[in-house]
């Protein structure tokens, strides 16, 4: 309901009305306005699309705002997260996976070596992609937003 005063309010001063103008304008009295304006009451149906008329706007504006929707901001996918869990992995792989690969292959030589390396690298690899893939999804994400609700002029 607030949104609503708060529209008419924007809308009226925007128009460079005074209240009593409005009023004049919508046939009911300046404390009417001055009610609709604080959220004490609120308009009806058929006054609201008057409301809209006499502001020059959609009525829905008057519900809405400037724009029903706020513009999505593309936030970028962050990758501090991914080099963190890399180091972790690192460290797990190549300074303590080493002791039980150690006991499986008999002693740590280049097999248990090389077997680290290659998990390090497929974990690397699997986490570099995820996190490519979300921030391609999220770019897509708000252009198709971007281009089914273009921005307002005003903003």
């Amino acid at each position: 309901m607030n949104e609503i005063a708060a529209n008419i309010k924007t809308l009226r001063r925007e128009k460079g009305l005074s209240q009593e103008q409005f009023a004049q304008a919508l046939h009911v009295t300046r404390q009417t306005v001055s009610a609709w304006e604080r959220g004490l009451s609120r308009p009806g149906l058929d006054t609201l699309g008057e409301i809209a008329r006499v502001l020059e706007v959609e009525p829905e504006r008057l519900l809405y705002g400037t724009s029903q929707r706020k513009n999505p901001i593309y936030r970028r996918v962050s990758f501090w997260p991914v080099v963190g869990v890399i180091l972790l992995f690192y460290v797990m792989v190549f300074w303590v996976l080493p002791l039980p690969i150690s006991l499986v292959v008999g002693t740590f030589n280049d097999a248990a070596f090389l077997l680290c390396g290659q998990l390090f690298l497929s974990i690397v690899v699997v986490f570099c992609y995820c996190s490519l893939k979300d921030e391609i999804r999220n770019r897509d994400y708000y252009q198709k937003i971007n281009e089914e609700h273009p921005p307002d002029e005003g903003e």
